[in-house]
């Protein structure tokens, strides 16, 4: 499982709240991301996006920003499938990473998608589907059945429970790309597929991401 304390950087700049749009906007375009989170001493407190910001007087502070009542923020020990679906949910470049409610660094879409790609699950060809069922309703031991009783393997699987909720969400890479009937089967048994995909494993990075956003943003 790869953990989000594995990937979390300083490199990417934070904001702090005096500083001014002008300043977060060439931030931005430095690095070459959508936004930045505002940390306020240890407190994230929002995020600056650029799309907000651009027509905005220069000069005026960020702290003046209509910003949400609760930012989003990931636990450093989460996976990086549950960040990805955190930053499509919210349409963020970079996502704040939190322990004991304190920001401790940040985690950028790039790295964490570039990892995917690196992975040894993902360099497998094969499949993916996203699957969900109640919660007590979920065991690996019976996807992993019904997936070899198809002549397949699970080369890689994660699971994240939205919060409030008590569905839980699968994510599951298989080593076959012919995956009708164990959709089927999964279907039968109580899992709903919400997406599956048959990719090889040689296309780009972006593109894999394009296909995360696809299924991840349900």
């Amino acid at each position: 499982m790869m953990i989000i304390k594995d990937f979390i950087t300083n490199d990417l700049p934070v904001l702090k709240p005096g500083d001014s749009v002008q300043y977060a906007l060439l931030q931005m375009e430095d690095f070459n991301v959508s936004n930045l989170p505002i940390v306020d001493g240890k407190q994230l407190i929002g995020y600056a996006r650029y799309s907000q910001l651009d027509g905005l007087d220069p000069e005026m502070p960020i702290s003046k920003l209509d910003l949400q009542s609760k930012p989003v923020a990931v636990n450093h020990e989460h996976s990086i499938i549950h960040a990805i679906k955190l930053l499509s949910d919210n349409r963020l470049d970079v996502l704040s990473v939190e322990t004991a409610n304190e920001h401790i660094g940040t985690v950028w879409v790039n790295d964490l998608v570039h990892a995917m790609g690196q992975s040894t699950t993902a360099q497998n060809d094969g499949s993916v589907l996203l699957l969900k069922c109640n919660i007590l309703d979920y065991s690996i031991s019976h996807i992993g059945r019904i997936v070899e009783a198809e002549d397949g393997k699970i080369l890689g699987l994660w699971t994240w429970q939205p919060e409030g909720n008590n569905d839980i969400e699968i994510l599951v890479k298989l080593n076959i790309k012919f995956i009708d009937n164990i959709s089927s089967i999964l279907e039968g048994n109580g899992y709903k597929v919400l997406h599956q995909i048959h990719r090889k494993s040689s296309n780009l990075v972006q593109e894999r991401y394009k296909s995360l956003l696809n299924y991840l943003d349900i």
